[in-house]
């Protein structure tokens, strides 16, 4: 019996709120004094006893399928680095504007479209790509109206292990006169669950916070700009969907290699980077992959940033909200064995990043959680001001929504940020049990799991953390 996301969040809130999940569980039967069987992608054949999908039920079609999933060859250059087990971000997200018919958005530029020899791996991007609805997605547009106050391109970049290009927002720093700056650290920021497929992304979701806090920052800002639903690891499996319908997943799906040795291989060298010093940040579905990233690679990253998620994946609870949030992607038929392979497994506990915290040592690390309890920012009025003042919404029209958007982000995002809270809890005393520094936490009173207190963490993620790591401090 399959329960919705709601149902799911009570009960995790529930048995959290009435000692049943303890954070000292995770730590007895997984702490630091036992070892960790964790996988050679290059060598390891995943076993599933996945059931043979029957039907693909997407958003925007149904295919029938008989093939069994395939298992997915691993990377021989990368270790597996992402995952995330946070709760949805539909949850907590601002209404977006309604958009008008679709349109295709052609991308100006004066480039060659084609690579050149000496990036063979990034060309500019030159269509926009598609939401869950068919429409363009909101970020490219909104990159094009802002590229005289904030430098930046949209490309693609090639994926060799996915066998396609991957669409990707860049900014680049700049010095007071507005020339690019050589030499500078990166940024990679990562959406959470539903992405640019569903205009839930940074750009779409916080582009004045990101400009805020970046353009005269002096890193760069690196967004990939696919991989709804994905959780950003290497999957045990390919899509049980045909991947040439479904909205989300587009192929084979293999996120660490991606972003831990294709991406920064091809795009930091594009934009004159410092290829020494990075860091990555990732809110709800994304917050464990950034984790996963700095645990499966030391050293790479400088410092992470993880916004109201759960580090665990082979618990049950949080395994049921692995549940809901992939089956959002391909509902009846998408499982998390797909990508975690069997709850429990060392495949999944490889990608668990609660179970690999010690690994975190060396990384500065900023966490963020709410509460669950509801403050100012998910009352009606807020809401009001915001669509009427930033979205241009009717205010008689405001009104209704506003009340809908709140009701959703007291009770269900509620229950999903307590959720998260006890989790973030849970990290905290893993890492801090492995004499491993906590560099900040914003532990906030109040906060449901929404984008309000997302856009708070781009700045104070940045000047609390990011900046010193980077070596950004004057």
């Amino acid at each position: 019996m399959k329960f919705t996301r709601t149902a799911v969040a009570l009960g995790a809130a529930a048995l959290i709120a009435a000692g049943s999940a303890p954070a000292v569980q995770h730590f007895a039967e997984g702490g630091a004094d036992k070892p960790v069987t964790t996988l050679s992608p290059a060598a390891t054949t995943v076993q599933t006893s996945l059931p043979t999908p029957t039907t693909s039920t997407t958003a925007s079609s149904t295919t029938t399928t008989s093939e069994k999933p395939k298992v997915v060859p691993k990377s021989t250059t990368a270790t597996p680095s992402t995952t995330a087990t946070t709760a949805p971000t539909t949850a907590a997200t601002d209404a977006t504007p309604t958009s008008t018919s679709p349109t295709v958005t052609v991308v100006e530029t004066t480039e060659d479209p084609e690579p050149t020899d000496e990036h063979p791996n990034v060309r500019p991007l030159d269509e926009a790509p598609k939401t869950y609805q068919g429409k363009d997605q909101a970020w490219v547009r909104i990159l094009d109206r802002h590229r005289d106050t904030w430098d930046n391109e949209a490309i693609s970049v090639k994926s060799e292990s996915m066998e396609r290009d991957i669409p990707v927002a860049i900014f680049y720093a700049t010095d007071e006169n507005g020339d690019r700056k050589e030499n500078a650290p990166t940024v990679y920021l990562l959406n959470g669950a539903g992405g640019s497929e569903q205009d839930t992304d940074w750009v779409a979701q916080a582009y004045d916070e990101l400009e805020k806090t970046y353009k005269d920052s002096g890193a760069n800002v690196v967004i990939p700009m696919e991989g709804a639903f994905s959780y950003y690891v290497d999957w045990a499996a390919e899509p049980p969907v045909d991947t040439d319908t479904n909205p989300f997943f587009h192929g084979k799906q293999m996120w660490s290699t991606f972003l831990a040795d294709e991406l920064p291989q091809a795009v930091e060298p594009y934009m004159n980077a410092d290829e020494e010093h990075r860091a990555a940040a990732g809110l709800s579905m994304a917050a464990t992959s950034v984790l996963l990233l700095a645990e499966h690679n030391p050293g790479f990253y400088d410092a992470v940033g993880s916004f109201s998620g759960c580090a665990a994946t082979s618990r049950p609870i949080p395994w049921a909200f692995l549940d809901l949030t992939v089956s959002r992607g391909a509902p009846n038929v998408m499982t998390p064995e797909y990508i975690f392979g069997e709850r429990g497994s060392d495949y999944n506990r490889h990608y668990d990043a609660l179970v690999n915290a010690a690994d975190l040592k060396g990384t500065a690390v900023y966490l963020s959680t709410g509460t669950g309890l509801a403050g100012a920012s998910d009352t009606p009025g807020y809401l009001k001001d915001r669509l009427i003042n930033e979205y241009g919404v009717d205010p008689d029209s405001a009104s209704a929504r506003a009340l809908s958007n709140a009701m959703t982000l007291q009770v269900e995002g509620g229950v999903i940020e307590a959720a998260m809270n006890a989790c973030t809890h849970d990290l905290m005393v893993k890492m801090r049990a492995n004499d491993v520094e906590v560099t900040h936490a914003e532990l906030r009173n109040v906060g449901t799991h929404s984008w309000a207190s997302w856009r708070e963490d781009v700045q104070l993620s940045f000047d609390k953390v990011f900046k010193k790591a980077l070596g950004l401090e004057q």
